[in-house]
């Protein structure tokens, strides 16, 4: 039974706009790679301005009594810091780079944005120029972990890391 010419061409024509589509759709990939976060810490640092009082629970309504303050960081320019669970970022991923210029104050954005990688070209960004580079442990030593460790045991100290590669500033 032969199709009809109509329909063959309005078919044909269907599909190969959902192919345009899915093509476009697939090759652009926004990242917040490099945009401006608070790095965390798990516990509360009474310290810090309007934290007097806070309690270790009141996490989700003071989240800026749980990060690391201004002279600690500043104390640290020869370290890398990374923290996991920063919610402005879609990785989860706030890092401060070693090196970095010190803070001006408790309210300035403690880090950046980042993301696990494999090489530089994952860590492609419009808010700087990015490297990929091992920030914790080795692969040899995350496989160790992930070998020895119970999958509980991993999660509750690792979480999804799953690569001691992350994207920070281009040194």
């Amino acid at each position: 039974m032969a199709m009809h010419p109509r329909l063959s061409t309005s078919i044909r024509c269907a599909l190969g706009g959902l192919a345009v589509l899915l093509l476009s759709a697939g090759s652009c990939v926004d990242t917040d790679i490099g945009a401006p976060c608070q790095l965390q810490k798990d516990r509360f640092d009474e310290s810090l301005p309007g934290c007097r009082g806070v309690s270790p629970d009141d996490i989700a309504q003071h989240p800026e009594c749980f990060h690391p303050t201004a002279g600690e960081l500043n104390q640290g320019k020869a370290k890398d810091y990374i923290s996991f669970g920063a919610a402005e970022c879609d990785n989860l991923t706030c890092v401060r780079s070693r090196g970095e210029p010190d803070l001006a104050s408790e309210t300035e954005p403690s880090g950046y944005c980042s993301g696990e990688c494999i090489n530089d070209q994952d860590c492609a960004s419009e808010n700087g120029k990015f490297s990929c580079r091992a920030l914790v442990f080795d692969d040899e030593f995350l496989h160790y972990l992930a070998d020895t460790l119970s999958p509980e045991e991993y999660n509750r100290y690792l979480g999804r890391l799953e690569n001691s590669k992350f994207c920070t500033r281009a040194q």
